[in-house]
């Protein structure tokens, strides 16, 4: 059995894209990585904390995913520092759930899950994956207010299992925090243990590999300049507005899909002369792509990744893309349609004029991903079980709890909250319990990843092996081996509902 089926992980978000007090799923960057790792993991069952306020579980509803109910701050800033962990409390019962892997999208928040969980006797055995999707640093913070946050993102590769940069300019910047007037560190972040967590997601966009029917709208008859790209300074608004401010208006039409543009709190709002519109749905999204004369890239500043400069050119269409490291290793560094001054991005439309069609093939992306991210979860759970092959037992060592659990199992009392109540009925907490189902797993259980309890079977190739084990005269006491028994109070909910 592949040792990741029946796997528990649990997603924190990090929601950037609001429409009010909507949390808008199909325009959020971040969602997209969450959503790619859930489709590759159908083996596994995730528990996803999810803004109340949403449309995505009318969307995605599937046996394998439980959505949570979770209060994420709309502010970005707040999202950093806070974490209410009396909701996991509310749903979570350590009796019947369990935790493989944090995987963690807000990685300031580290620290307040793991202690969180370690506050309900749950949690040594979980591994933490953190997901950076953005970096603390001079380059990158808006204002020169804003409170430095890298030491909590420090404590948190600190604290992982591994961290995910997107690209190796990440630790760069991360690192660009000391100077002469900051506080250093022997060994500093640059320390081999910290090292030895990093690897990579080199996140390909939405459309790579993945297009699918678009939906038409109205629109105008010009030559559409796509800015897909979040408003603000490190996006490179302010040079947008200086080489297309001259365009013939009547031939050309910037339009902008970050609606935040229109907004004073933005810095910059977008000159009247360009169309500042979002779509409420990918395919209205594609359709303006496919029908745009380009888009156009002008990040100049703080940047890791990007997945908007990929989308118009997996639809085969151009996208100009100010020369920037990073889309070096985004699109290649032999990219056709680089430009570095205003005259080079006036000449890159004249000439792609003569030739619309775009064929050009990006590094793979999605291969490299998909090959770390398995790597480092395999690697995880084999970690684990070096460390923990002998079987939980009681301190007289009479009473092997692992072959209770087994027995269990074997006599079709598979979930766990009815095995807890019957070897543990007393006992409010107890991080035995990740262990125990961890050990009855590398011994040959399977936990059913459609459920959203934790429930064990045992496979049928599996059956004569814990037999043998069962009936080893080695194991003292089976006093309890009488007829399993059924927690009274358990009455199972419906699997798909959205909590």
């Amino acid at each position: 059995m592949n040792k990741l089926y029946g796997r528990r992980i649990l997603h924190v978000l990090s929601p950037v894209r609001w429409n009010a007090t909507k949390w808008i799923h199909h325009g959020d960057s971040n969602w997209k990585m969450v959503y790619k790792l859930i489709k590759w993991l159908p083996q596994c069952h995730h528990y996803v904390l999810i803004p109340a306020n949403n449309t995505l579980e009318k969307e995605l509803q599937q046996d394998n995913i439980t959505w949570i109910k979770f209060p994420y701050p709309i502010s970005v800033l707040a999202n950093r520092g806070y974490f209410d962990y009396k909701v996991l409390r509310g749903f979570f019962d350590w009796r019947k759930h369990d935790l493989d892997f944090i995987f963690l999208n807000q990685p300031e928040l580290c620290y307040n899950v793991m202690s969180g969980l370690l506050s309900d006797r749950v949690g040594t055995s979980v591994d933490t994956f953190l997901f950076f999707h953005w970096l603390d640093s001079p380059q990158s913070k808006p204002s020169e207010t804003y409170i430095d946050g890298f030491w909590r993102q420090i404590e948190a590769i600190d604290l992982s299992t591994k961290t995910f940069f997107h690209s190796k300019y990440s630790l760069e910047y991360l690192k660009s925090n000391w100077s002469e007037k900051r506080p250093r560190i022997t060994g500093g972040i640059v320390d081999e243990h910290i090292k030895k967590k990093i690897t990579y997601m080199t996140t390909p966009g939405g459309f790579v590999g993945e297009r699918k029917e678009s939906k038409p709208v109205p629109l105008p008859d010009k030559k559409i300049l796509v800015f897909n790209h979040r408003w603000n300074t490190s996006t490179g608004i302010k040079r947008l507005i200086d080489y297309t401010q001259d365009l013939d208006r009547n031939e050309y039409l910037v339009w902008v899909t970050d609606e935040d543009a229109k907004k004073p709190r933005a810095g910059q709002p977008a000159p009247d002369w360009m169309r500042v519109q979002n779509f409420q749905s990918g395919a209205e999204y594609q359709y303006l792509l496919e029908k745009s004369f380009a888009t156009v890239c002008f990040v100049d500043g703080y940047a890791t990744w990007n997945l908007s400069v990929q989308d118009a050119i997996a639809l085969g269409r151009p996208s100009l893309i100010y020369h920037h490291p990073v889309m070096e290793e985004i699109v290649g560094k032999d990219y056709p349609h680089y430009f570095k001054t205003k005259d080079g991005f006036l000449n890159k439309l004249k000439s792609i004029e003569k030739d619309m069609k775009v064929e050009w093939e990006m590094p793979p992306h999605e291969e490299t991903f998909k090959n770390n991210f398995f790597n480092a979860m395999i690697e995880s759970i084999e970690n684990y079980e070096s460390r923990r092959r002998q079987e939980p037992h009681a301190q007289d060592g009479k009473r092997l709890y692992g072959r209770e659990w087994l027995w269990h199992i074997i006599n079709e009392n598979g979930y766990k909250k009815n095995i807890i109540y019957n070897t543990h009925r007393d006992l409010h907490l107890s991080n035995s319990w990740e262990h125990l189902r961890k050990w009855c797993l590398m011994i040959g259980a399977i936990d059913d990843p459609n459920d959203s309890d934790v429930r064990f079977t045992i496979p049928e190739d599996k059956i004569e092996e814990i037999k043998k084990m069962l009936d080893d005269p080695m194991w003292i006491d089976r006093s309890f081996a009488s007829e399993p028994k059924r927690d009274p109070t358990f009455v199972k909910i419906n699997k798909s509902k959205f909590f």
